[in-house]
């Protein structure tokens, strides 16, 4: 119905794009769920057969994805010519190459389906490249700016974060997120051993292999010599204390507590501290808490591109340097030399078990930066399935 808008048609096609780039969003979970999903294309009724309609293929139902999302990137204005709180042409292109990315090696790695991969890792390449280098990652001492990066209320004027959302005291709405993820720990949840493991040492080398590794008698030990963002998304005992500990159960944020012991539980003994949020202001807003939550940022875009052009068979030290180096650069981690790749029998082992057999070095490195740059931020599960290692 927006045509029927008394508005000038360049006015109602940023609306227009503002609607399309959701329906992908909206149509991309969903064949992620599902697969073969119905594609509609118009308003329904509550007779309309459509509704019993048979699911479209997933290639169709793909390409009509990447249609609405080009559509999106029409109309929507440039970053700055947005208005307030409004969507532009770079965040659509940042869920082009999310969803190009994930569909291109879902494919790859899904030979069954018989579909084209590499359209779709070169709309993510495509995508990616209209905004590389548009934004900055966020830089600062290594050994706090990671962590730093999540710990904040607003993302206003940051170079990294591309699209986020904002709770706002102004009209009285937030989340208990700071409160009850990072510090009271009311899910009683905690990290794997997979995931630490994973953390190179900080000398570029794997825990299989480093003289650097300290060895697991203890979470101290293991979180020793390791690369900085270990530390800045697991707590280490003794860390990531609320200022104001007159504030009850603030204390039990910094340890790892196990089953049976008293306080709020971390099972795994992983304490999560990625989004500790050192606020007893925020603490204390419960519900109404102001921490801001990135949706899009740029560090996914560098992650992705350099995946999607190994997927392409395009890579070389180029790439690597102006994706995953600039991330391990960010922390003082030593950079990935084509060639030289550390070894890391751990984790090739892994590999074998779960697809029987190891994956090139280069590409279990481009992973393991993706695995360690976007831990707990919901990617996951996505990642295992398109690569069809679950």
């Amino acid at each position: 119905n927006y045509k029927k808008a008394d508005v000038p048609e360049a006015t109602a096609n940023v609306y227009l794009g503002e609607v399309l780039f959701f329906k992908a969003m909206d149509y991309f979970e969903k064949v992620k769920l599902f697969g073969d999903v119905t594609w509609v294309s118009h308003s329904l009724n509550i007779n309309s057969p459509e509704l019993y309609a048979p699911r479209t293929p997933r290639a169709e139902v793909m390409d009509s994805v990447i249609t609405v999302l080009d559509k999106a990137i029409a109309y929507l204005p440039a970053k700055g010519a947005e208005g307030t709180n409004r969507l532009n042409k770079d965040m659509a292109q940042f869920l082009k190459s999310r969803i190009g990315l994930y569909e291109g090696t879902y494919r790859k790695y899904h030979p069954e389906l018989g579909l084209d991969a590499n359209k779709f890792l070169k709309y993510s390449t495509d995508a990616s490249e209209a905004i590389l280098n548009k934004y900055s990652l966020v830089q600062g001492a290594a050994g706090t700016v990671y962590n730093s990066l999540f710990a904040t209320e607003t993302y206003r004027n940051n170079p990294e974060v591309i699209l986020w959302r904002e709770y706002s005291a102004a009209v009285t709405y937030g989340a208990a997120f700071s409160r009850y993820f990072a510090q009271n720990l009311r899910g009683q949840f905690g990290a794997t051993r997979s995931l630490v493991d994973d953390y190179l040492c900080n000398d570029g080398l794997s825990i299989s292999t480093s003289p650097n590794f300290q060895g697991k008698s203890s979470i101290q030990s293991e979180m020793m010599n390791r690369d900085p963002r270990l530390t800045q998304t697991i707590a280490n005992f003794g860390t990531y204390n609320l200022a104001n500990t007159s504030i009850q159960g603030a204390n039990n944020a910094p340890l790892p507590n196990l089953p049976g012991m008293s306080g709020n539980k971390c099972p795994t003994g992983y304490r999560v501290a990625k989004w500790f949020y050192n606020s007893p202001v925020d603490w204390d807003r419960v519900t109404n808490g102001q921490q801001a939550a990135p949706v899009f940022r740029y560090a996914e875009i560098l992650l992705n591109y350099a995946e999607a052009r190994y997927e392409l068979g395009t890579i070389d030290q180029s790439v690597i340097n102006a994706t995953i180096n600039k991330l391990r650069s960010r922390v003082g981690m030593p950079a990935l030399i084509i060639g030289s790749e550390p070894a890391d029998p751990r984790l090739d082992a892994i590999y074998t078990k779960y697809l029987g057999a190891p994956i090139a070095p280069l590409l279990r490195e481009i992973r393991r930066e993706r695995r360690v740059e976007m831990a707990f931020e919901n990617t996951r599960w996505d990642d295992l399935m398109r690569w069809k290692a679950g």
